[in-house]
């Protein structure tokens, strides 16, 4: 995704800043990088400009290069600093399953063993979950919650595993994830242009 919008930066002319050095890379981040595998349709790429460039002049310079599937929804200067990322909203597609007892299963302690570059630990994911509901679509489960993120970010996938152990879907179920919404500590989108 990096690669994607560095070279479309370039195709579309935008005055992005480089960096100094033997190799000069323009320099930018992803605020909120995903895992392989994963949708979403709220990213934030955080990059600094050499001149001033309006908003509307950014995105219609910059989407006609990108590739498709791929569009800049806003654009507008950073107010707020990444560490004020609070949650993560998403929808999990799962197998077709009884939504009550889904739901049931969060509303108690669950404990899994969450892995990190520090090692792993058991957690309970109720102290993860800010909110999750299940309803069903189409012969499918669809859960919306919305997760902890910050200093100790937790992935939805936990949540299947969750839902795997305790036998409410199969071992072999595959799910999807979509990312749907990024927000501050107190639920509200986080960066809002």
């Amino acid at each position: 995704l990096m690669k994607c919008f560095q070279r479309s930066f370039v195709r579309a002319g935008l005055p992005v800043k480089y960096s100094q050095g033997f190799n000069p890379h323009i320099e930018m981040s992803i605020l909120a990088p995903l895992s392989t595998g994963y949708e979403t349709v709220c990213d934030l790429c955080d990059l600094e400009l050499t001149e001033l460039c309006p908003p509307e002049e950014f995105l219609s310079r910059l989407n006609p290069v990108l590739p498709r599937g791929l569009k800049a929804a806003a654009a507008g200067p950073a107010e707020r600093l990444p560490r004020e990322i609070g949650f993560f909203a998403y929808e999990i597609i799962l197998p077709e399953g009884d939504p009550e007892a889904m739901s049931a299963l969060f509303s108690q302690p669950v404990m899994v063993e969450k892995r990190s570059k520090r090692g792993s630990r058991f957690v309970n994911l109720q102290d993860y979950i800010w909110k999750i509901g299940f309803s069903l679509a189409e012969g499918k489960s669809l859960c919306q919650c919305v997760i902890a993120a910050g200093n100790d970010p937790f992935n939805p996938v936990y949540l299947t595993l969750a839902l795997k152990k305790a036998g409410r879907i199969p071992e072999d179920a595959a799910a999807s994830y979509l990312r749907t919404g990024i927000l501050d500590r107190e639920g509200q989108n986080f960066q809002d242009f």
